[in-house]
């Protein structure tokens, strides 16, 4: 599995797919900046660290739409590569067990949504170690609420590889991803968001406007596993039953 798992890494890095998704968090981050700086004023009235608007700005469009998004737009299109390319019927013609294709295809896709969340966290650090006052320190939650919203995120992630494996249209996993995305902004706001996925990486990135409490964090991510496993299962019995041709 080391072995195959290696081989999507390195087609990724032909693919310079890794590139493109390192520039992205770079545009949310300068626009939450951005807004910071415009009404400084305002913010700093309401609290004199410069953390928490810098944070929070940068991490509201990021985590409220972005990551779903970008995790239906990624699993769509390592699927739908192999598809276009028919390397993933090469594989299965392969002495290989097709569940470990699946399970190393999922988790080249993990690991890309991953690179992106390290960038998020660099970017912003970098920029408020630039603003801040030099007698502010960085607070903890810059780096552990991406990486708490990096795994309330991989329901989603398995969700939409499965949804990419099953239909061949790239369009169908792309539109069911993005209505559910755009979804979770209502949803939200409702007591029935923990049984939403597409909630659950703002509920985890936010540090200061969303308070959750321990217990439906707690609660969120054992649903999150649930739904993980659930859907790998099946999705591994379904791909364990595809064609060659």
């Amino acid at each position: 599995m080391i072995r195959i798992f290696k081989s999507e890494l390195l087609k990724l890095k032909r693919s310079r797919f890794i590139e493109i998704i390192m520039i992205i968090p770079i545009f949310f981050v300068v626009t939450g900046i951005m807004n910071f700086i415009r009404y400084k004023s305002i913010f700093m009235r309401e609290n004199p660290s410069i953390w928490d608007p810098v944070y929070e700005q940068s991490a509201l469009m990021y985590g409220l739409f972005l990551l779903p998004v970008l995790a239906t737009i990624i699993m769509a299109t390592l699927v739908n590569m192999e598809n276009k390319n028919s390397n993933l019927r090469r594989m299965l013609s392969l002495p290989i067990k097709k569940s470990e294709i699946y399970i190393c295809k999922f988790l080249s896709g993990c690991f890309l949504i991953f690179i992106n969340i390290v960038v998020f966290i660099l970017i912003v650090s970098i920029f408020g170690n630039l603003l801040k006052p030099s007698n502010s320190s960085m607070p903890l939650y810059v780096l552990y609420r991406p990486i708490l919203a990096y795994f309330s995120l991989i329901p989603v992630m398995a969700i939409q590889y499965y949804l990419s494996i099953k239909f061949s249209n790239i369009f169908v996993s792309i539109g069911i991803g993005t209505i559910f995305s755009i979804s979770s902004v209502l949803v939200g706001t409702t007591k029935f968001w923990l049984a939403f996925p597409w909630c659950y990486p703002f509920k985890s990135i936010s540090a200061t406007h969303v308070s959750i409490g321990l217990s439906n964090t707690l609660l969120m991510h054992f649903v999150g596993l649930v739904i993980t496993i659930f859907i790998t299962f099946m999705g591994i019995k379904e791909f364990n039953k595809k064609e060659i041709f």
